[in-house]
């Protein structure tokens, strides 16, 4: 099991959230608890870099839906996803949520859109 590892980076109005290891129903707090604060600090306008994501549960995923249909649904939000790898992140592709969510190549891809 890989543990969760989190770091944000400001671009602008906008913050980076690096995304490292298992995103699951095991790290899921402690993925909540740092986007909140990302959210309290910085502003409502969030990357989540998932390169380095090893593997996400659906308990996860339906977390990470609600933070995009929160800070999406105001003027001041958004929530795009960057570097998401099938054979890490599937769930995204099964489930039809890489055709409905923001989703980008990479970090500098989802800037420049953004």
């Amino acid at each position: 099991m890989a543990a969760l590892e989190l770091s944000s980076t400001r671009h602008g109005d906008r913050t980076v959230v690096a995304v490292k290891g298992e995103l699951d129903i095991i790290s899921r707090t402690q993925f909540t608890a740092h986007l909140d604060r990302v959210i309290r600090e910085h502003g409502r306008k969030i990357i989540l870099d998932l390169s380095g994501l090893s593997f996400i549960d659906t308990s996860a995923l339906s977390t990470v839906v609600s933070y995009w249909k929160r800070l999406s649904s105001t003027e001041d939000g958004m929530l795009a996803l960057a570097g998401a790898q099938y054979t890490t992140a599937r769930v995204l592709w099964i489930t039809g949520l890489a055709q409905r969510l923001p989703m980008y190549d990479d970090v500098d891809a989802a800037l420049a859109a953004t």
